[in-house]
Formats: C-alpha cells, sequence, structure tokens
C-alpha cells in the first residue's frame, strides 16, 4: 500500500515559487503578482497568508536557519568525535551539513543570499550574522578544544577559523554565483570533497609531532 502525498498548502505554493524566483532573478526584480501567477492564485490572495513580499523572505530565511540548527552538533558529540581524530570529527560534521545542502530550498536559499548580499541590506545582514560571524565564532570554539586536548598546535584559533571559512565562502561563491548549473546538486559532492581536502591540508600542518 502506498502512502498519498500530502498536497502543498497555498502558504507551501507561494513559499516555494517565491523562492524560485528569488534564487532565478533576484528579490528585487520579482514581484507579488508574478508570485501570484507562479501559484495559479490572485494576487489579492497573497495576502492571506503574508503581509507584504518581505515577509516572504522573512519566512524563507527563518526556514534556513532552522534546517541548519537541526545538523548542529552537541558538545558531547563533539567531544566523542574528537577523540576519534580531528579529522574523523570534520568528516562527520561535513556529512551532516551535505545533507542539509542538498536539499533544493537550501541551494536556493544559498544562492538567493550570495547573489542578493551586495545591494540587500536585509540579506546583508544576515549574511554577515550567520553565514560569517556565527560559522567564524563557532570554529573559533572548535579549534580552541582541539588545542585545549593537545590535538593540535598552538596557534590563534580565530585566525585558523577564518582561514578554514574563507575557503569555504570562496567555494560557495564559485559554484553558487559563477558557475550555477542547472543541476546543483551534482557539485555539491565535489564541493564538499574539496573542503575536507582543504581541511586536511590544515590540520596536517597543525600537528603535534
Amino acid at each position: 500500500m502506498y502512502l498519498q502525498k500530502t498536497k502543498k498548502t497555498t502558504k507551501e505554493k507561494i513559499f516555494d515559487v517565491s523562492l524560485d524566483l528569488f534564487s532565478e532573478k533576484g528579490f528585487d526584480a520579482v514581484s507579488i503578482r508574478e508570485i501570484a501567477r507562479g501559484v495559479g492564485i490572485r494576487e489579492s490572495s497573497i495576502y492571506n497568508h503574508y503581509s507584504n513580499k518581505e515577509a516572504i523572505l522573512d519566512s524563507i530565511l527563518d526556514f534556513f536557519i532552522d534546517e541548519m540548527e537541526k545538523s548542529s552538533i552537541t558538545d558531547e558529540q563533539m567531544d566523542l568525535m574528537l577523540e576519534e581524530s580531528p579529522e574523523m570529527f570534520y568528516h562527520a560534521g561535513s556529512k551532516m551539513f551535505e545533507e542539509k545542502m542538498n536539499d533544493p530550498h537550501m541551494i536556493k536559499i544559498w544562492r538567493l543570499v550570495l547573489i542578493e548580499m551586495y545591494h540587500n541590506p536585509k540579506i546583508r545582514e544576515f549574511f554577515l550574522k550567520e553565514l560569517i560571524e556565527a560559522p567564524i565564532k563557532a570554529w573559533t570554539i572548535i579549534f580552541s578544544v582541539m588545542m585545549e586536548k593537545k590535538l593540535i598546535k598552538q596557534a590563534d584559533p580565530e585566525r585558523l577559523a577564518k582561514t578554514y571559512f574563507g575557503y569555504a565562502i570562496y567555494l560557495l561563491i564559485e559554484n553558487f554565483v559563477l558557475k550555477y548549473p542547472d543541476e546543483p546538486e551534482k557539485f555539491i559532492r565535489v564541493m564538499f570533497d574539496d573542503m575536507e581536502e582543504h581541511m586536511n591540508l590544515i590540520l596536517e600542518g597543525l600537528k603535534i609531532d
């Protein structure tokens, strides 16, 4: 017996169509009328679910944060994986992040944020706070823990975090903006292999003899 797929609500359809259009054309280039046409409803019906276009963008950014928080690693899990090796810890975390990135919604949100961060104040603030400052803070803590456990040499943990994450941002811009393909799922595996190779290079240089 096959389970019947749950039919999407109108609000979910508005979310999906908006995200498709925003990630293709940019936020400012899309009108409420165009979103309504894509959903197949009257323009006035949009306002039964969202107060305006900005509210749709807010829901998209909130969705992104909620999904990313689901893939976070607890302190206990971090300690256990670090006992194996720093490389094992990174590999496990990378796999969790990759699974999230394979969600078509997340791919489109990454693209939207990266193409809009230069001229949309809300997205620029979101990018800086959630996708630059928060990850660098987290990686600063991780590198500090590695040093405390004498898994790597003493160094400036924040500088190490920026060295690692700066390369990750470069890969995201390269793949989601400059080389954005028709089927981005195909390059995600290669991108994450590249990120992991870069981290292993950093860790190799920090190993305690």
